[in-house]
C-alpha cells in the first residue's frame, strides 16, 4: 500500500512515502509517447501545478517523482532513459535531497488525481481558424492530430500546409508531385514538365505550313515531308537563292524567279571560270619549268658522255690504270638516257592531260554561257509577257470589283424592297381581314392538325388578325389555346381577348371598359358556345398598351374539349369559327 500526504505549496507537491510493498513502474511508451500539451490550448488562466517540470508544458499522463515534482510520462522516461538524473526542479528550488531528488526508473508513479484534474480543464484548438471547443481529454481523444486546420509539412516539398489542404496541395500545388503525361502517359515530376514536353514523342505539334494541329512529335517529320504547305528552301539555294517556299508553290516560284535564278547561276559559273583561269597558267608554268630542267640535265649528261667516248686509251705497258672494257662504254650513257627520256615522257603526258582538261573546262564554260544567253533572252520575253498579263489582270480585277460593288448595291436595294413588299403584304392581309365595327369572325381551318401541334407543344397558342371598334378606335385581337391553358390545360379550349397598341390610342379613353362577348359558332345555327365579360379596369390588360400588345385576358375554361371530340356541329370540313363582339355603347 502507498499513502500520500499532499501539501499546498505552489512550487511543488511534497510526498511522504509511508510504506510500499511494491514499487510501481512508469507506463509503457504506448500509454504516453508525446510531451505535454501546448499552453495555448487552455481557455482559463494557467496554474503552475499543471505544468511539467521538464518540458514546461501542460502535463500529459502526469507522473509524480518521490521528490514531489510532476512530469509528463514521456518526459520522465526520456530523462531517466540514460540513467539516474538529478531533479532539475529540486535544484532550481534549492531543496535538493539525496536520494529523494534522484530521478530513476521505478521511483515515480502515475498521478491519476492530477491527470483527471488536467483532463477536465477547458480547452480550445490552438490552430488558427479552428472553432473547436471542449476539455483536454476530448482534445486528446478526438481532435489532436486530426484538426483540419493543423499545419503540417508536405512530405515531398517540405512546405507548411494545412491538414485539410493536403490533398489539394499534393494534386495541384506541390512542385515535387508526380504527374502522368496526358499525351504519352509516362510519369514525370511537375518541375520537369517543360523538359518532358520538349522530348515527349506524343506531344501535339502544329505544322508551320498547313497549320494542322495535334500532330504527334514522332510523326511530325513524316508530316512535313509530304505537307504541300510546308516551307522548304529553294532548289537554287546552293547558288545563292535564300527564299523559303511552300512545296506546292515551288514550281510557281521557280517560274516567277527564273531571271534571278539564272543571274545567280551565271555569277556562280563565272566564278568557277575565273578560278580555273587562275589555276591553268600556274600548272602550265610549273610543267614547263620541270621540262626545262630535264632538258638541261639531259644536255649535261650528253656532253659528259661525248667527252668519255672521244678520250684516247694509254699505250701498252705504260704505267697507270688499265683501260675500261670496250663493252662498258655505251652501257652507262644509254641507261641514264633511257631513264631521262622516260621521266620526260611522263611529264609531257601530265602537261598534255592538264591541257586537255583545261580545254574541256573551257568548252563546258562556253556551252554554259550560250545556255545562259538563250535563257536570258527567254526570261526577258517571258517577263515582258508576264508584265502585260499582270496589267490586264489588274484591269480585269478593277472591273470585277466595280461590278461586285454594283451587285452588292443592287442586292441591298432588292433586300430593302423585299422587306417593304413583305411589310405591305402583311398590312394588306391585316387590312383585308380587319373589321371596324367591333364584330369579328375568325375562321380557323386545319383544326385537327393545329390541335395536334398544340398538344405536342409545337404551337400551343394562335393569334387572330387584328380588328377595330371603328376606323380610329381600339385595336384588338383574339388568342386561342386549342389544348387549353392554365386551369383548362388538356380539358378545355381556352379563348382570350387582347388589347393591342394602335395608331389612334392617344385619342381614346383609357382604361378599356367595353363589354366583350366571345362565341364558338354552331355551324347549324342552333347552340353557340357563348361567354361574356366586362373588363377589370384595374388590370394591366386593359390599360393603354406600352408594347405591341397587352397581357391576354379571357376564358381559360371557354369550351370543354369533349364537346369537340364527339360528333358535333362546331367542326365542319375541319374548320371552326370564333366570333367576338365588342359592345360599342358609350363610344
Amino acid at each position: 500500500m502507498l499513502a500520500l500526504a499532499l501539501l499546498s505549496d505552489p512550487g511543488h507537491v511534497c510526498v511522504r512515502r509511508i510504506m510500499a510493498t511494491q514499487e510501481p513502474s512508469p507506463p509503457s511508451s504506448l500509454e504516453g509517447n508525446k510531451p505535454g500539451f501546448p499552453k495555448k490550448i487552455l481557455t482559463n488562466e494557467l496554474e503552475d501545478k499543471h505544468l511539467c517540470n521538464c518540458c514546461q508544458k501542460i502535463l500529459r499522463r502526469p507522473f509524480q517523482a518521490q521528490c514531489g515534482h510532476r512530469f509528463c510520462s514521456y518526459c520522465f522516461n526520456k530523462t531517466v532513459s540514460s540513467g539516474p538524473q538529478k531533479c532539475s526542479a529540486c535544484i532550481k528550488e534549492d531543496i535538493f535531497e539525496d536520494p529523494t531528488s534522484i530521478l530513476k526508473q521505478g521511483c515515480a508513479f502515475p498521478d491519476n488525481a492530477a491527470r483527471r484534474e488536467v483532463e477536465a480543464l477547458a480547452a480550445v484548438c490552438p490552430n488558427e481558424g479552428c472553432t473547436w471547443k471542449g476539455n483536454i481529454k476530448e482534445y486528446e481523444l478526438n481532435h489532436e492530430g486530426k484538426c483540419d486546420f493543423m499545419i503540417i509539412p508536405c512530405p515531398s516539398c517540405k512546405e507548411l500546409i494545412r491538414f485539410n489542404e493536403q490533398e489539394r496541395h499534393n494534386e495541384r500545388e506541390c512542385p515535387e508531385r508526380t504527374l502522368n503525361c496526358k499525351y504519352c502517359k509516362e510519369p514525370f515530376h511537375f518541375k520537369n514538365i517543360k523538359a518532358h514536353d520538349e522530348i515527349c514523342p506524343k506531344y501535339p505539334m502544329i505544322c508551320e505550313g498547313c497549320a494542322k494541329k495535334k500532330i504527334p512529335r514522332e510523326k511530325y517529320v513524316d508530316h512535313i515531308r509530304f505537307c504541300s504547305k510546308f516551307r522548304a528552301p529553294c532548289r537554287f539555294h546552293v547558288v545563292g537563292c535564300d527564299m523559303s517556299v511552300e512545296k506546292e508553290k515551288i514550281h510557281d516560284h521557280e517560274r516567277a524567279c527564273s531571271y534571278e535564278h539564272l543571274n545567280l547561276l551565271l555569277h556562280y559559273i563565272m566564278g568557277l571560270k575565273v578560278n580555273l583561269e587562275a589555276l591553268q597558267p600556274q600548272s602550265l608554268e610549273l610543267a614547263s619549268h620541270k621540262v626545262h630542267e630535264l632538258h638541261q640535265s639531259l644536255r649535261g649528261l650528253e656532253v659528259k658522255l661525248g667527252q668519255l667516248s672521244t678520250q684516247t686509251p694509254p699505250a701498252q705497258g705504260a704505267c697507270g690504270p688499265a683501260p675500261l672494257p670496250t663493252s662498258f662504254t655505251p652501257v652507262l650513257p644509254s641507261a641514264v638516257g633511257a631513264a631521262l627520256e622516260l621521266q620526260l615522257h611522263g611529264e609531257k603526258t601530265k602537261v598534255a592531260e592538264l591541257s586537255r582538261r583545261c580545254q574541256d573546262l573551257e568548252l563546258k564554260v562556253g556551252t554554259f554561257e550560250n545556255i545562259v544567253c538563250v535563257l536570258n533572252r527567254e526570261v526577258e520575253r517571258t517577263s515582258t509577257t508576264l508584265d502585260a498579263s499582270n496589267r490586264q489582270h489588274r484591269l480585269d480585277q478593277d472591273k470585277i470589283e466595280s461590278l461586285s460593288n454594283k451587285v452588292r448595291q443592287l442586292e441591298r436595294t432588292v433586300g430593302l424592297k423585299d422587306l417593304t413588299i413583305a411589310e405591305m403584304e402583311g398590312r394588306m392581309r391585316e387590312m383585308s381581314a380587319a373589321t371596324f365595327d367591333g364584330v369579328f369572325v375568325w375562321r380557323i381551318s386545319d383544326f385537327t392538325k393545329k390541335r395536334q401541334d398544340a398538344i405536342a407543344g409545337r404551337a400551343p397558342a394562335m393569334f387572330s388578325p387584328a380588328f377595330y371598334t371603328s376606323k380610329y378606335g381600339y385595336k384588338m385581337c383574339l388568342r386561342i389555346y386549342l389544348n387549353g391553358d392554365g386551369t383548362g390545360r388538356g380539358s378545355h379550349l381556352s379563348l382570350f381577348f387582347v388589347v393591342m397598341r394602335g395608331l389612334s390610342d392617344a385619342l381614346l379613353k383609357w382604361p378599356f371598359n367595353q363589354k366583350v362577348t366571345l362565341m364558338l359558332l354552331d355551324q347549324n345555327n342552333r347552340e353557340h358556345v357563348i361567354d361574356a365579360f366586362r373588363p377589370d379596369v384595374t388590370s394591366s390588360s386593359f390599360q393603354r398598351p406600352v408594347s405591341e400588345m397587352n397581357i391576354a385576358s379571357g376564358c381559360p375554361l371557354f369550351c370543354p374539349l369533349s364537346k369537340l371530340d364527339s360528333k358535333n356541329s362546331y367542326i365542319r370540313d375541319d374548320t371552326i369559327f370564333i366570333k367576338a363582339i365588342v359592345d360599342l355603347t358609350g363610344l
